[in-house]
């Protein structure tokens, strides 16, 4: 048993209010691979890769080595031109298939030798594969699954010389499962029992549509279930308990749940090998004339991610996955996960995944920690929203935190076609009326801590006369009466308030500007014990000022970003619109970035209403609590733009803390765990509790 000391308590409670920073849901980077083609997949070591593209012989099937010692890492991003061994044929293309699945009976590759004969003291490594496969092209129904068995022998295994020596149909025979199941496209797990594919719950050989089905046996012949739509897993006591993607119900972009039968649109799926989740193309590719781009019309277009990964909320990938929304198609990408191609990924974040696209001879890596950090009360990336038709909804932007507070663009607000902000889309302010709204939820309401963080790139001078111009970035109510906000200064600083317990708003201003036509990322946050503010520019604190402990006090009220709610004049008296873009906007109710210095002593301090602040547990999206009663100390401030506000002090040393103040304090940090059920588990060597 370990006893908790005085000293200990302290180390711990200091370690627990310092949250790291979140990566968005995004696409970071992309450069040029090799493996570009057409349909392809990769084994579930992440080493051996097979793509359809052309060849000496001519257009078909080559096998090819994914070889991590191989990759640059000198630069900002990986280097992959030489990350693949030379492509060998294994097929010319001659059965119409345009996607596979490879799956594996037992566990590969085994050591073998060069002629393939497994053994012990082998020095190749042989793949003995089932290959699921349909004709693409054949006319419905007759687009059935089927199966053979390709052996593949790689010499000089897990070496930068790694190489395909070999390859052999098995079993060549184009054999239909089981009960037939129509459509293109498939992908299945590692334990080869659940099988994704694009086509019908019907089983009609109609596509568009991704749909699944299970067996028993593993990569098996016979025994499959007909196929039903995606969005019954969780309800089909086959799927429930062994896949994460089946935990709960999955949702649209914008929280809508998509019933058990319901469709849920999408193309070329590739299933994450433990059935965590699935990417999958959302939308169609327009025209803009014919064959322009190439393969457009189907649905090639956004793509995105869905399942235990994103809060089982479609996430329409923002950064260089998506570079547009109207420029080539998209259509195959894998990964060879995130821990078996080392220095792969580059990225470091709670679940980054590398990933390879054929059809854009790319390589590019997609982190998921917004949706797994459980802190986020709001996480949007400012681009596009894919809805539950499977179409893109430009009036709209997703909230990739889980509760699902989409944004809503009003007046002049608007995305580009192609990507103009720092992380993929951002949203275009134009100065008068532009603005996203977001209706109040109970999430949005903070209580113990907050942390509101943006990145944005002003575009026009906001001092246009000799009134205040300041410009409103982000409110929850009105700038100086409301829950929380955010405005740019006509001198290009910013200045921040959250609302407290007495109806007591605090101001502070950033003490740093910010240039004009470039961007800058801003963050403010409060912590209530300690009364703590401060502002940051690009990740460097600008001002910390200390007040009155005192709890937020947020109440219902219209959040908007890049403006308030209605047009204003171009060269406003206060209040005014922001002209620029805004990027990735996250609020937390947690403090991220940088020390707290220790609560002050609760025996000469007012105390914490700690009953408000511990608030109901177990109810997903719920507050923290509510506004405790403690009343606030010191004179009033009066800012510039005319806002009474509590003036703060520069902080002093702390009072030692009590044993019985740190254990309150603990339980009014941690309180807000209790929202919402806790999922413990362990991927890809890592483990985590989410709450």
């Amino acid at each position: 048993m370990r006893i908790l000391t005085a000293g200990s308590l302290l180390f711990a409670l200091a370690s627990s209010l310092v949250a790291a920073p979140g990566f968005a849901a995004v696409s970071i980077g992309s450069v040029a691979s090799p493996a570009g083609g057409n349909g392809h997949n990769v084994s579930f070591d992440g080493r051996l890769y097979l793509v359809t593209r052309g060849g000496p012989a001519g257009i078909g099937w080559h096998a090819a080595v994914l070889r991590p010692l191989a990759v640059g890492t000198g630069g900002a991003l990986p280097d992959v031109s030489n990350a693949f061994s030379p492509w060998e044929l294994v097929q010319l293309s001659t059965n119409n298939e345009n996607g596979v699945a490879l799956c594996e009976e037992t566990p590969q590759p085994q050591r073998c030798d060069g002629a393939g004969t497994l053994t012990a003291s082998g020095d190749h490594a042989c793949y003995d594969m089932v290959v699921f496969d349909s004709d693409a092209i054949v006319v419905k129904p007759n687009n059935v699954m089927r199966r053979r068995k390709l052996k593949v022998i790689v010499a000089n295994p897990g070496t930068a010389s790694a190489a395909v020596a070999a390859s052999s149909w098995t079993d060549a025979a184009l054999t239909p499962l089981s009960p037939a199941l129509r459509g293109i496209e498939p992908s299945v797990t590692k334990d080869g029992r659940l099988l994704v594919w694009q086509g019908r719950p019907n089983n009609s050989g109609e596509i568009d549509t991704m749909v699944y089905s299970y067996n028993p046996v593993g990569c098996a012949l016979s025994g499959w279930s007909l196929p039903k739509s995606i969005a019954a897993m969780n309800t089909d006591p086959n799927i429930v308990g062994k896949y994460k993607l089946a935990e709960r119900p999955l949702r649209a972009a914008d929280g809508t749940v998509f019933a058990p039968g319901a469709l849920v649109y999408g193309g070329y799926p590739w299933i994450f090998p433990s059935g965590e989740a699935l990417n999958f193309t959302a939308v169609n590719m327009p025209c803009r004339a014919p064959e322009d781009p190439a393969g457009c019309g189907p649905r090639r277009n956004a793509l995105s991610v869905l399942g235990y990964v994103t809060n089982w909320t479609l996430s329409h990938i923002d950064g260089d996955a998506n570079p547009a929304n109207d420029d080539f198609v998209r259509l195959f990408f894998t990964s060879p996960g995130p821990n078996a191609a080392s220095p792969l990924p580059f990225t470091k974040g709670l679940d980054v995944w590398p990933f390879f696209g054929s059809n854009t001879a790319n390589y590019t890596e997609l982190v998921f920690d917004d949706a797994l950090d459980g802190n986020y009360a709001a996480y949007w990336h400012m681009n596009e929203l894919v809805n539950a038709a499977g179409n893109f909804d430009f009036g709209g932007t997703a909230d990739s935190s889980g509760y699902a507070n989409t944004g809503r663009l009003r007046g002049g607000a608007s995305f580009p076609a192609k990507n103009n902000g720092r992380t993929g889309k951002a949203i275009v302010f134009n100065g008068t009326d532009a603005r996203v709204e977001v209706a109040h939820a109970a999430s949005l309401l903070a209580v113990n801590q907050i942390t509101i963080e943006m990145t944005l790139r002003p575009t026009s001078e906001p001092n246009c006369d000799a009134n205040n111009n300041y410009r409103v970035l982000l409110a929850k109510g009105a700038v100086g009466q409301g829950s929380y906000s955010i405005v740019f200064q006509d001198d290009h600083s910013f200045q921040a308030r959250v609302r407290v317990a007495g109806n007591v708003q605090l101001m502070i201003p950033s003490m740093a500007t910010l240039p004009l036509d470039a961007w800058s990322k801003i963050a403010v946050e409060y912590d209530a014990a300690t009364g703590t503010m401060a502002t940051l520019v690009d990740g460097v604190e600008t001002n910390r000022l200390t007040f009155p402990s005192a709890l937020l006090s947020g109440q219902d009220e219209l959040l908007t970003i890049g403006g308030p709610s209605g047009a204003r004049a171009a060269c406003p008296n206060m209040d005014g619109a922001f002209a620029g873009l805004i990027d990735e906007v996250a609020i937390s109710r947690v403090w991220r970035h940088g020390a707290l210095p220790p609560a002050p002593d609760m025996a000469t301090d007012p105390p914490l209403d700690l009953s408000a602040a511990l608030g109901d547990a177990g109810v997903p999206g719920q507050p923290e609590g509510s506004a405790g009663s403690g009343t606030p100390s010191g004179g009033d401030l009066h800012s510039e733009d005319g806002c009474s506000v509590s003036r703060g002090h520069i902080p002093a040393p702390a009072a030692s803390l009590t044993l019985l103040a740190l254990v309150l304090l603990m339980l009014s940090r941690h309180r807000a765990a209790l929202r919402r059920p806790c999922q413990s588990s362990s991927r890809h060597s890592r483990t985590r509790t989410r709450c």
